[in-house]
């Protein structure tokens, strides 16, 4: 006990000025670090730690101006808190977020190639054309004739009539594709309506 009041008469013996000014001294420059690292949980702890400790100096001083000073360093912390609401940007922390975005959007462009010039060997006759044209429309008449979604239904009917300008003639590499294509679309909506 005896030590404490020693250090009680210490610290009674500073000038007012000091004891008053230093914790809020040390709030407002604590807590704009604290900002600009994004310290939010750590804040509260902080103030109140700081706000007991300046309680206790000006308590050493005289018991009077306690309720004054508690009431100033309340505003003062709340004003302080406010900092958090400043959107710091370190140069760190951007450049992370840049590199983020761009590892998560990248994508390698390959080598260009050069285009394959369509020879007049490249065509497939009316038979094999014929078989894939077949088995595409019948998954197609299978699809319309289960209960297909407005969207599903504009799909199938777009597929429909471009299947169209495929029938009854040999077909080119490019047509083949594209009929290729459509087969996948009929397949996909198969697969979602489990036909």
């Amino acid at each position: 006990m005896e030590y404490f009041q020693k250090f009680v008469s210490m610290v009674a013996s500073m000038p007012d000025l000091v004891s008053l000014l230093i914790c809020p001294a040390l709030l407002l420059v604590a807590g704009t670090v604290f900002a600009v690292l994004r310290l939010k949980k750590a804040y509260p702890l902080l103030a109140v730690g700081l706000g007991g400790a300046g309680a206790f100096l000006v308590a050493c001083e005289g018991t009077e101006l306690i309720a004054a000073y508690l009431g100033l360093y309340v505003v003062l912390a709340v004003l302080v808190r406010l900092l958090f609401l400043i959107p710091f940007r370190t140069k760190r922390g951007q450049r992370e977020r840049e590199e983020e975005i761009y590892s998560k959007f990248h994508v390698d462009l390959a080598p260009e190639e050069e285009p394959i010039a369509p020879s007049e060997e490249e065509t497939y006759d009316a038979e094999e054309s014929g078989l894939r044209l077949g088995h595409v429309e019948s998954l197609l008449r299978k699809l319309q004739e289960s209960g297909l979604t407005a969207s599903d239904r504009l799909e199938a009917d777009a597929i429909a009539r471009s299947l169209d300008v495929y029938r009854d003639r040999p077909l080119t590499a490019d047509e083949m594709r594209s009929l290729n294509d459509c087969l996948a679309s009929v397949l996909k909506l198969t697969a979602k309506y489990k036909l």
